[in-house]
């Protein structure tokens, strides 16, 4: 092959990952938009224990460990609409250890080998822990999101939002792909 030819095939290969890479990011942003959503609207269904929710003017606060995307729209949001009538901060996260008053706790599918023990740090506190691998509701989770269909859904776990005295609403019940536990 002459030296045109291989240049030829190289810009042609290199402009191809280029496009493959332009799609791949368009639907990732798209993704990050809809679980931006789904962790919005997961907030505004459940309900905090009383001390929590009389932080009189203090920020709803939402940690992200390994999902800056999803920061990033909700970010976004949070510029926009409040939640529970609060001022939105969004905190991205190391790996180790969870800093204290969060409300809401999102571990992303890169950091699925650390979740356990991130989900241990906040096992005793009113945190909505929300994930997004196959399993973690076992691991400790209350809400897990999955892919099912090409579509992205979530399953809930009622023993877990129990233990951080955590009420989901019935109507975010109605609409999950699956309930772990008992519904009241």
């Amino acid at each position: 092959m002459n030296a045109a030819r291989r240049l030829a095939w190289m810009l042609a290969a290199m402009l191809w990952a280029a496009v493959a890479r332009a799609g791949d990011n368009a639907q990732t942003d798209a993704e990050n938009k809809i679980k931006a959503t789904y962790v919005y609207k997961f907030a505004s269904y459940v309900d905090w224990p009383p001390a929590e929710t009389a932080a009189g003017g203090a920020p709803f606060v939402i940690g992200i460990v390994d999902a800056d995307g999803l920061a990033e729209e909700l970010k976004k949001l949070s510029a926009v609409h409040p939640l529970k009538n609060r001022p939105v901060q969004v905190r991205l996260l190391a790996a180790g250890a969870v800093p204290p008053g969060l409300q809401l706790l999102y571990i992303g599918q890169g950091a699925a080998r650390r979740a356990r023990g991130l989900l241990d740090n906040v096992a005793a506190q009113p945190v909505l822990t929300v994930t997004e691998s196959a399993g973690l509701l076992a691991a400790g989770s209350v809400i897990n999101l999955v892919l099912v269909d090409e579509r992205i859904r979530f399953e809930v776990s009622l023993p877990q939002a129990e233990a951080r005295r955590l009420k989901i609403s019935s109507r975010l019940l109605d609409v999950a792909y699956r309930i772990e536990g008992k519904l009241p």
